[in-house]
């Protein structure tokens, strides 16, 4: 199981299984949030907010919008706006949200989103 939250405890996640691997991303915007993304279907992934909603920031090609806490500011999430393929039935958590005993054992994999739009590894 997967478990994490933003710094004042908003926003909380779960999803039953952990991640084998994460995506760390060096494009513009994650490179700054320096989130690691783990991928899962909506359906497989529990959002709960404590008392204030989400507030969305999309850039760019407006392909993704990113979730953060109005609260304390914490990025906890993404999801696909439809827009040029960019899948709506997934949901990509930060695991930077989650306890580091958690995430100590998963593989990240980098991914050139600034350059050639490849894995590096």
């Amino acid at each position: 199981m997967l478990t994490g939250q933003c710094h004042c405890g908003n926003i909380s996640f779960s999803a039953d299984t952990s991640p084998k691997i994460v995506t760390e991303c060096n494009c513009s915007i994650c490179n700054r949030y320096g989130a690691r993304w783990a991928y899962y279907k909506p359906s497989a992934v529990t959002l709960l907010v404590r008392d204030e909603q989400t507030k969305t920031y999309r850039w760019g090609d407006e392909m993704i919008d990113f979730h953060h806490c109005p609260r304390c500011g914490c990025m906890t999430h993404y999801t696909g706006t439809g827009k040029d393929n960019e899948p709506k039935d997934r949901i990509a958590l930060n695991i930077r949200m989650c306890a580091l005993e958690q995430t100590a054992d998963i593989r990240i994999r980098h991914f050139d989103g600034a350059n050639s739009w490849t894995y590096l590894d």
